[in-house]
């Protein structure tokens, strides 16, 4: 028997795990809760999770639904205990039939452990033979009706009927020679999915279930073939200087499985193959690279993988979209905060209708009608508790994985066409802060490192970053934990990929005590910024800011230069949580430590870079200062795509200098560690949205665009709710403060001390200018010029070298001992290329 079998002239499926191999994937057709609680073992889908802490264990069935058809419907399945013996006497398998009727299927797959509104109803028979029908949309409904078996055998399957009658649904339940049920549900109830249930009961001799020959049908049922969750469930890529790297993410295949994925374009009416990879397990990750290739034009592809006893292989699709870089905007879209639903799933009850915000249907469509061409997740793509579940660092790498999961399934459709940039954050490594301290090994994430060992980081790294481009310096750190700090240059700009966690040093130990309970929280109001100014107290690290010092200078391929990091550069926010706690200062901020926080802006100001983030759950628009206000570079931090447990900024001091016409909080501050911020949008909590579900919507999620015209060298920033359809203003409109745009050149908006002569240049249009004072030998910055002249501000009086080249064309003057003027325009040299 194949494993899978679909007719859609009879309107059926049926499924056998006979010939699938030992492994965690209970295969395309189905989605697992939780992953690490079912298996294919000996030819069988098998429950391993016997804890009554965790009732309900549900596989879901993916390509077949009942929906709100006129029609009858039919299931079977043969079933039986694994642990045989004694057994709690409510444990239970069966059927849950009708979950989220009114949510997506994706959303309705994730329906187990907790009863609710949405859940649907179960039927099954439990170890203690009996035939039964329980509501699951209700913690105290219970039963609904049951009755005693007789003769029940080891395996045995059980069957339901589903006949449409005048009053709803007439349900028949039989487990054939040991007895039957009926039962009349509305038929509102039939609608929906329908999953497997292995369920404990209450004891500690829990039951475990296994499953096989399952079999649906029926006109009530709609199929639909590309509702898989596998082989493989997506593929991010990039396309920079010409190398494109596909990074496969593949579901827990089995030791037995096919072990390789291969990738093919197609080429006028062919697909060809133009590379091959094999399946690094943990993670199930398949990464390829092409290089030399022309993606002048745009470039269907397909990740293809075999799997065992299918006839036909698998293809993942996608488009490789050519690098724009003759379109004159850039569009990015920005993303931080996953969370998936709402607190509570594995609590009494819970309100599925309401709570489950996966799989954010609206960020995806709203996101595709911006039309970007490059996507960038900051991170917290995975959260490990309560997003369905909570952590289980026991099983942290399946549990990392379902979880993962989640992200791949929500936002394939738009990452399997477009260059994706995603950036691992703290929760993605299964700790509440990290500060990484160069990958040392720790207990306590505020002492510096990593809690859960070098291992788990490297697999959680090969799933989210693989396909970035290569590392500027790729050695590795403590524990063999690699980098991916990095330069990728598409559509002519120019992104400085860095890591503001992975060298940071931890609190733990450096600062004096906040007295908080915490050694990252400070509430002591006689907690100054120079206590926690402390000496040795890293944030990029030497390696980065090398890194940025060679990404500032050049300009090879680039108009414009934007750094993408995780957080911002500043302590922007001033109170926590549900309850919004007032904090001093908050080390888990890249506002420390400042002399680091400070070196990074010095570097990044040097290349005019334009700062985007995320991790705040708060949006900001910041203009950042170092030794002044707004001598350096601005930052955009884009809101959570949902989250509960917001922040805000709310300064308890007024501003220096306000400025007219913008909301309250807004102007020229400090932040609690002393740094200079200007502060011209926020997202503080507190308005009431009207949009269901509140508890979503009215904790100011979203995501962020950032326009980047290269012409006239303008950043736009825009900031959307994520309800709102960009294209129809009656369904809403961007948060309050935004859009904003800035020039390019007000990145590093230091006012001049003197200037250098004018600069005209004859025979280049646009080139690179870069200013080196020559008494301190720095490189005061480089940038790409508008046109053929350009007027340089320095900082101190003295002689400077002026380098003006292109080098896309290897063209290059130098122009050694100019002398500084003090009148801007009162001279001019001019430059022949």
């Amino acid at each position: 028997m194949a494993a899978c079998s679909t007719t859609d002239d009879t309107n059926s499926l049926n499924y056998s795990w006979e010939k699938v191999t030992d492994r965690t994937w209970a295969g395309g057709n189905f989605w697992a809760n939780r992953l690490q609680d079912w298996e294919v073992k000996n030819g069988k889908l098998t429950c391993n999770e016997p804890n009554q802490k965790r009732p309900m264990r549900t596989v879901h069935l993916m390509k077949g639904r009942l929906e709100n058809e006129t029609g009858d419907f039919k299931l079977s399945v043969k079933t039986g205990l694994v642990n045989e013996g004694q057994v709690n006497p409510d444990a239970a398998t069966g059927f849950l039939i009708g979950a989220g009727a009114g949510i997506d299927y994706r959303a309705a797959a994730l329906i187990h452990h907790s009863p609710g509104k949405g859940g649907g109803w179960f039927v099954g028979v439990s170890a203690d033979k009996k035939l039964f029908i329980k509501d699951f949309e209700s913690d105290t409904t219970g039963i609904l009706v049951e009755k005693a078996l007789k003769n029940l055998p080891k395996e045995f399957t059980i069957t339901v009927v589903g006949n449409a009658v005048d009053e709803g649904y007439k349900i028949s339940v039989e487990v054939e020679g040991a007895g039957e049920l009926k039962y009349i549900v509305d038929e509102t109830k039939t609608i929906g999915n329908v999953a497997l249930v292995s369920h404990p009961g209450k004891g500690e001799n829990g039951g475990m279930y296994w499953f096989n020959d399952l079999k649906v049908s029926g006109e009530k049922f709609v199929f639909d073939n590309n509702r898989n969750v596998g082989p493989i469930i997506t593929a991010q890529y990039t396309l920079t200087n010409n190398i494109f790297k596909i990074n496969a993410q593949l579901m827990p295949i089995g030791s037995n499985d096919e072990q390789a994925v291969t990738l093919e374009f197609k080429l006028g009416d062919k697909w060809e193959k133009v590379g091959e990879a094999k399946v690094i397990s943990p993670g199930f990750t398949a990464l390829m690279r092409v290089e030399g290739f022309d993606f002048s034009n745009d470039v269907a592809y397909r990740v293809k993988y075999q799997e065992l006893n299918e006839s036909e292989p698998y293809y993942f699709s996608g488009i490789v979209r050519r690098d724009p870089v003759d379109k004159e905007e850039i569009v990015v879209a920005g993303f931080t905060g996953n969370h998936n639903v709402r607190r509570g799933v594995e609590g009494k009850s819970f309100d599925w209708d309401r709570f489950v915000w996966f799989p954010h249907n609206e960020v995806v469509e709203n996101v595709t009608r911006q039309k970007p061409d490059l996507l960038f997740f900051s991170g917290d793509q995975v959260y490990e508790g309560a997003n369905p579940t909570s952590a289980d660092r026991q099983q942290i790498e399946l549990d990392y994985m379902y979880k993962w999961y989640l992200w791949c399934w929500a936002y394939r459709d738009i990452v399997k066409d477009l260059p994706t940039i995603c950036l691992p954050d703290d929760h993605d490594v299964y700790q509440g802060n990290i500060w990484g301290a160069g990958g040392r090994v720790t207990d306590k994430d505020d002492k510096g490192g990593y809690v859960h060992g070098g291992k788990f980081a490297q697999m959680v790294e090969r799933t989210q970053v693989s396909h970035l481009p290569d590392a500027f310096d790729p050695t590795p750190i403590g524990q063999g934990i690699g980098v991916y700090y990095t330069h990728m240059k598409y559509g002519r700009i120019s992104f400085a990929i860095i890591e503001d966690r992975k060298f940071k040093s931890g609190p733990n130990g450096l600062v004096p005590n906040t007295k908080s309970g915490r050694a990252d929280h400070v509430v002591d109001p006689n907690y100054t910024p120079e206590m926690a100014n402390v000496e040795g107290a890293k944030l990029l690290g030497d390696r980065q800011l090398t890194f940025l010092d060679d990404w500032a200078q050049d300009w090879s391929g680039s108009d414009m230069k934007v750094v993408l990091s995780q957080t911002i550069f500043g302590n922007m926010a001033t109170h926590h949580g549900p309850k919004l706690q007032y904090l001093i200062m908050d080390f888990d901020s890249n506002g420390w430590p400042q002399r680091g926080r400070n070196k990074a802006l010095s570097a990044i100001r040097k290349g005019f870079g334009f700062m985007l983030a995320g991790d705040q759950h708060l949006a900001t628009i910041v203009h950042h200062g170092i030794d002044e206000q707004n001598d350096a570079g601005w930052s955009f931090c884009v809101p959570s795509i949902a989250n509960f447990y917001p922040r805000a900024w709310m300064p308890l001091v007024d501003p220096i200098n306000h400025i007219e016409g913008l909301q309250e909080h807004t102007g020229e501050y400090k932040d609690g560690l002393g740094n200079r911020v200007t502060v011209f949008a926020h997202t503080n909590p507190g308005i009431e949205t009207g949009v269901f579900p509140s508890e979503l919507h009215d904790r100011m999620p979203g995501y962020g665009i950032i326009r980047l015209a290269k012409k006239s060298r303008d950043i736009t920033m825009e900031c959307w709710p994520r309800y709102v359809n960009p294209n129809d203003p009656t369904t809403g409109s961007q948060y309050p403060g935004w859009p904003k745009t800035i020039n390019m050149e007000d990145n590093y908006d230091k006012k001049a001390v003197a200037w250098l002569p004018t600069i005209n240049v004859e025979g280049l249009v646009n080139p690179v200018v870069q200013v080196k004072n020559e008494k301190s030998g720095e490189i005061v910055y480089t940038l790409r010029i508008k046109g053929n002249s350009y007027d340089a501000r320095v900082f101190e009086n003295g002689k400077y070298t002026i380098v003006v080249s292109e080098p896309d064309l290897d063209k290059v003057e130098t122009i050694v001992s100019v002398q500084s003027i003090k009148t801007k325009g009162s001279k001019a040299i001019t430059v022949k290329l």
